[in-house]
């Protein structure tokens, strides 16, 4: 199997010159973003598996 498509890939939000705080900021924004997708993925996986 395939690598599953990834609707909403990551972008680089960072703006050239951004302060060292504004690029922390921003990538946990986009580690929270992805870690609610993959808790989301998982639990609808979880479903299909006990439909089987």
């Amino acid at each position: 199997m395939g690598l599953p498509m990834v609707p909403k890939v990551i972008r680089n939000e960072i703006p050239a010159g951004a302060s060292t705080g504004e690029v922390i900021a921003q990538l946990s924004r986009q580690r929270l973003r992805a870690r609610r997708a993959n808790e989301e993925r998982r639990a609808r996986k979880e479903a299909d598996d006990l439909d089987l």
